[in-house]
């Protein structure tokens, strides 16, 4: 038990606390603004609620018969959906934002704030604070007696579930999201390069890049691999990502420029 709590604690400072201090360091050694960040946390925000509007339109055509698709179709359908759409939408945002901004994100400063704002975000909201929730839950009801126990049976079997978790689940959940987070950066790398190199095929490499991620770690899972051969999978591809990156010259940003107009 006592092995599963700091598992957690080191997710926690992982999905939650990594972004916010991956931040702060660029604030200060980028001489980013904070308002480059929130924009990329935003164009995530702004993909999910179009990705509602798309499935509201997808489950609508199936009850009223437009598309008939068995239950097994129906899922596979919204997996493809959710991976292709997600992709493409966040390629369009954060191209439509570094184009059209009154701000200069043509940089690569402000790519990686964009990147980091989008990617972080998403492991907060998707990982850090659910987590978070279940992590205070399980330690209000530590010493719960199950015998005079108000709590509905269903959630007795919860609770004693997530303490039978295993300690490393939250480890490589971890992992996922560092993978998820540098995925994300690259992506954004490569809108960049629609700008700094020109051609619309960089944009089409950010969008086949993050389905194509999205796609292999989605479909491995759902084929059954095991999740620790999963998670394997993830940091091999966040491995090629780096790479990528170093390729394309994204680690020669300038620390020097705390402090000067871009922090303002």
């Amino acid at each position: 038990m006592t092995f599963l709590i700091i598992t957690i604690l080191i997710a926690l400072l992982v999905t939650i606390g990594l972004p916010i201090l991956a931040d702060v360091w660029m604030t200060k050694n980028l001489g980013l603004s904070w308002r480059v960040i929130t924009l990329g946390a935003l164009a995530y925000f702004v993909v999910q609620a179009l990705m509602t509007f798309v499935f509201s339109g997808l489950f609508a055509l199936v009850e009223n018969g437009t598309l008939d698709l068995a239950d097994q179709s129906f899922f596979f359908v919204q997996l493809a959906m959710s991976i292709l759409f997600t992709a493409l939408l966040g390629v369009l945002i954060r191209w439509g934002g570094m184009k059209y901004s009154k701000q200069p994100l043509t940089n690569l400063e402000a790519a990686y704030g964009i990147g980091l704002g989008y990617g972080g975000i998403e492991s907060i909201v998707r990982v850090g604070i659910p987590l978070l929730v279940t992590f205070i839950t399980m330690l209000s009801n530590i010493n719960i007696d199950t015998g005079a126990a108000t709590l509905e049976p269903g959630m007795l079997e919860q609770l004693e579930a997530l303490w039978q978790v295993s300690p490393w689940v939250p480890l490589m959940g971890s992992l996922e999201r560092i993978a998820a987070l540098v995925m994300h950066l690259t992506v954004t790398i490569l809108v960049l390069q629609f700008f700094t190199r020109k051609g619309f095929l960089w944009l089409a490499a950010a969008f086949g890049l993050e389905a194509l991620v999205n796609g292999m770690i989605v479909g491995l899972a759902e084929a059954g691999l095991a999740y620790g051969w999963v998670i394997l999978v993830a940091m091999g591809l966040m491995v090629s990502n780096l790479y990528l990156l170093y390729r394309l010259k994204a680690f020669e940003f300038d620390i020097t420029k705390a402090g000067g107009e871009g922090a303002a």
